[in-house]
């Protein structure tokens, strides 16, 4: 589904700490972030090129793999 799924901290430590993570989908790279119960993409958003269903079982796994890093 997808590849190189890595999560990093910004502000590690501070009160706005929140987990990042970048992934690859199809040879595209993406970004975004986890607050609270939605993930919030960064440009390119990767509905621009995937369907919204595809995008759903990405989103989900992406959830199931942050579920440590998340408070």
């Amino acid at each position: 589904m997808f590849e190189k799924f890595k999560v990093y901290h910004l502000f590690k430590g501070q009160v706005h700490e929140r987990p990042h993570f970048s992934l690859r989908i199809q040879g595209h790279d993406y970004k975004g972030m986890v607050h609270g119960d939605k993930i919030h993409w960064y440009h390119p958003h990767p509905k621009q090129k995937h369907e919204e269903d595809f995008l759903d079982a990405v989103e989900s796994k992406v959830f199931k793999m942050m579920k440590g890093h998340l408070v």
